[in-house]
């Protein structure tokens, strides 16, 4: 390798990990040194395998501060709001569903849901966010019609109306399945109104577009990102997983 090509190589090398601006290189001492370091081979391959395990370093720390801002975030996305549960408060899975109520995918997404909850009893806690999508009109309004009903503890036979009746929602519909459930007509209507509801579906889909959520149905399992509709064994497999921790 020629000595230009050297010194081309220790001023890369400088230069990445970061300590040309601190002016070692502009040592005559340490020049002189390096010249004579860099004229073997094993010289440069040290100089090389300093640069790989540098470069090794750096991408772990900025994973590991990824992943920190990924639970902090997943951790408050958990806590924000008062979203319905389903299954025991100290379960060892926790499974957060992110759905459209109009969305056809979301259905084979609560299906698999319901078969989770009966295999795990005492394992499998679900919480459910909504991320209505724009081009489905009634999901928000549905979204908030099933809150409603929460208010009253009837989120989760308003979600499984709403989810059998996906193809004909609207405003009439939310109030013969409010009827048909027992409410409080007066409650709910004044509920269907009420902002902070709505506020509510909106940070639900906030923040799940910050977490990458960008389409429906997304699952985290205990925090492990899931993006799609997918069969009951690769939940199964996730969550066996867990439950060996």
């Amino acid at each position: 390798m020629s000595n230009k090509l050297n010194k081309a190589l220790f001023a890369s090398a400088l230069i990445f990990l970061g300590i040309a601006s601190q002016g070692i290189a502009q040592s005559d001492e340490f020049k002189k040194n390096m010249d004579a370091y860099l004229k073997s081979d094993a010289g440069i391959q040290k100089i090389m395998d300093s640069m790989n395990a540098f470069a090794q370093k750096k991408q772990i720390e900025e994973e590991a501060a990824k992943n920190k801002i990924e639970q902090e975030s997943f951790a408050k996305f958990y806590s924000q709001g008062n979203s319905p549960v389903k299954g025991p408060k100290k379960a060892k899975v926790t499974i957060v569903e992110i759905s459209d109520f109009q969305c056809p995918y979301c259905v084979r997404g609560k299906d698999t849901m319901d078969q989770i909850l009966k295999a795990y009893p005492k394992d499998v806690k679900l919480v459910f966010k909504n991320l209505p999508l724009g081009f489905h009109k009634e999901a928000k309004p549905a979204a908030i019609a099933a809150l409603a009903a929460g208010e009253q503890g009837k989120f989760w036979e308003m979600h499984d109306l709403l989810f059998a009746n996906q193809k004909d929602l609207s405003e009439a519909k939310y109030l013969e399945f409010a009827q048909q459930l027992k409410l409080n007509m007066s409650k709910f209507e004044k509920a269907l109104k009420n902002e902070k509801l709505a506020k509510q579906v909106d940070a639900d889909a906030e923040m799940a577009g910050k977490l990458g959520i960008q389409g429906t149905p997304g699952f985290f399992v205990n925090g492990i990102p899931v993006k799609g509709a997918y069969p009951f064994d690769y939940f199964k497999n996730l969550i066996d997983q867990e439950l060996k921790k």
